[in-house]
């Protein structure tokens, strides 16, 4: 009887713990299936005036890397083109793997920000062989 006494607290300790809880917005549905709620996608930042394009700052443009549709790397940012407003109205953007280092002016008419983690991307449709086509321009 003593040992019963003894155990009855341990066994009440166990049982009162509380179950994991489920991540907030998790639902379940009538036949049992489960649907947990997913990160939401990243939002551009809401930059706007001079000096600004796609939500970002010229900073935040300078930083980008240029990618393909498929999100491979075709080059770096080097510095925006604005006009005497200060709208951005071209890129020029130093291509990867040319040698001697090749620059190019890109119209921002066609290219979408693409979140990369905590940086962004500038996506093109052109391929490398249009980019390396085009005229260069001085860094």
């Amino acid at each position: 009887m003593r040992h019963l006494l003894l155990v009855a607290p341990i066994v009440l300790a166990a049982c009162s713990q509380e179950a994991p809880q489920a991540p907030a917005g998790t639902e379940i549905a009538a036949n049992g299936a489960v649907s947990v709620p997913t990160a939401a996608p990243p939002t551009l930042p809401g930059a706007t005036g001079a000096g600004t394009a796609f939500g970002l700052t010229t900073r935040q443009i300078e930083d980008a890397d240029l990618v393909d549709a498929s999100g491979a790397k075709l080059g770096e940012v080097e510095r925006v083109v604005a006009n005497p407003s200060g709208a951005i109205t071209a890129l020029v953007v130093e291509l990867d793997d040319t040698n001697p280092d090749r620059f190019v002016q890109l119209p921002i008419t066609g290219l979408t920000a693409v979140a990369d983690g905590e940086d962004w991307n500038l996506r093109t449709a052109a391929s490398r062989e249009q980019l390396v086509a085009m005229p260069a321009v001085a860094k």
